[in-house]
């Protein structure tokens, strides 16, 4: 014991080793997990229906893989609070597109309840007016505005035309449903992110909703009920980039624009950051040249030069990013299994800007989707994560016995205290929008 002490002692003093791995122990909080499941369950009606869904191959245990998550903090109190997450059905036997998680638990695995309830997800081929059919990510605004961008496809067709739904948070009432015309949208169109601009104090809002297999971008305006397509090459994927391997296992996936976000308004406009998933590089683009619909109603590919590419490239891909009010943005890199923060107002994008903020083999394998949350209460902002093993998923060796899928939360200040992310000066005012309006 003493031998080993001494010999620990001498590596601390001469090498420092000891010194380095505190302080980069300390850099590093690990996002705790919130929720775990070795397979997702459901709130189901009754056991009848369970039992009529696994029959059908409507429900196959096991299958179901949740992408994203979003919370609603309720200024009403804890009761009324939610935690979102996105079940895409890109394969069969998944029951539902949406759902909370309660606290409520079967075989150790908490309990999902579908949003806003059974009925939007039953008879999905029928494509009723108040249907949710596959949904891989949702974004709630600072107006208690919840968006979710419905792609329409179940397994490997679009049943139903794509759409943008928006749900009053403290009613859970639908305020409006926007289909997207048919001449914005292909065969193999699979849109996949929704990003919310709001502005004026919520009279002023545009969406921007990713599609990852046609490689575009469309743009929604929620005032005038209309949208437009938006194409570039940024928006593709990197052959190169198109093999994954996390942890040992390997599976192909073609993935262009998927991760995006926003930074805080800067002289009333602002840089919308996004990434192609199988790919190397971030990219960055101006709100307002997107908002110029006369730029793009002739040719959606008609400006190249609005869009931007950062030099520096990753190792890696990446999936799903977000950004906090001071413009410091947070996403994974697939097989390294890490977190990394980067100061969008850096000069360059790469290692030598970015900074690794959480490690783990076991918890961070693959960031699916991420958000930056406003808690109200606390008046601090927090990260919330979904990761999974979806390496087993796409390879079929999910073992339902492990915990395979994960919700994280950690509080920013605690992610990126003391990293070079850590913007200097006076932070911005807390808000969703950063500051635009409180619900």
């Amino acid at each position: 014991m003493g031998l080993t002490f001494l010999a620990l002692h001498w590596f601390c003093l001469v090498l420092g080793i000891c010194s380095t791995n505190v302080s980069f122990a300390q850099k590093q909080p690990q996002l705790h997990v919130k929720y775990g499941w070795g397979q997702l369950e459901f709130d189901w009606q009754s056991q009848s229906q369970r039992q009529e869904y696994i029959s059908n191959r409507k429900y196959i245990p096991g299958i179901s893989a949740p992408i994203d998550v979003d919370v609603y903090y309720s200024p009403d109190g804890n009761q009324y609070n939610k935690i979102f997450v996105t079940i895409p059905r890109f394969q069969e036997g998944v029951p539902i597109g949406l759902g909370t998680v309660t606290d409520n638990k079967s075989d150790g695995n908490p309990i999902i309840t579908p949003y806003p309830n059974w009925s939007w997800h039953l008879n999905s081929e029928q494509c009723n007016l108040n249907r949710i059919v596959s949904v891989y990510r949702i974004k709630i605004d600072e107006c208690g505005r919840l968006w979710v961008l419905d792609n329409g496809r179940l397994v490997d067709t679009i049943i139903c035309p794509p759409q943008i739904l928006v749900f009053d948070l403290k009613t859970n009432k639908l305020l409006s449903s926007y289909e997207i015309p048919r001449s914005q949208y292909e065969k193999r169109s699979i849109f996949v992110t929704p990003i919310v601009d709001v502005r004026n104090q919520c009279r002023d809002t545009f969406v921007y909703a990713a599609d990852c297999q046609a490689n575009a971008l469309v743009v929604y305006d929620y005032n005038n009920g209309n949208s437009w397509r938006v194409t570039d090459k940024t928006f593709y994927p990197y052959p190169d980039y198109g093999t994954y391997n996390i942890l040992g296992h390997s599976f192909d996936l073609m993935d262009g624009i998927l991760g995006m976000d926003l930074e805080p308004l800067n002289r009333g406009d602002r840089k919308l950051f996004y990434q192609a998933m199988s790919s190397p590089t971030l990219n960055w683009v101006y709100t307002s040249d997107l908002k110029n619909q006369s730029r793009f109603a002739s040719d959606s590919g008609s400006s190249p030069q609005i869009f931007h590419t950062y030099r520096a490239r990753r190792d890696t891909q990446s999936a799903a990013m977000a950004i906090d009010k001071d413009g410091i943005s947070y996403s994974g890199l697939m097989s390294e299994v890490q977190l990394i923060c980067w100061n969008t107002q850096a000069p360059e994008y790469g290692p030598k800007f970015w900074e690794v903020v959480a490690n783990n083999k076991e918890t961070l394998q693959f960031i699916s989707g991420i958000k930056v949350i406003n808690n109200y209460k606390k008046n601090y902002q927090e990260l919330w994560a979904v990761t999974s093993r979806f390496q087993r998923v796409a390879d079929g060796s999910i073992d339902v016995n492990d915990v395979n899928f994960r919700i994280l939360v950690e509080k920013v200040d605690d992610i990126t205290f003391s990293t070079r992310c850590k913007k200097r000066g006076p932070s911005g005012p807390p808000g969703g929008g950063y500051g635009l309006f409180r619900p």
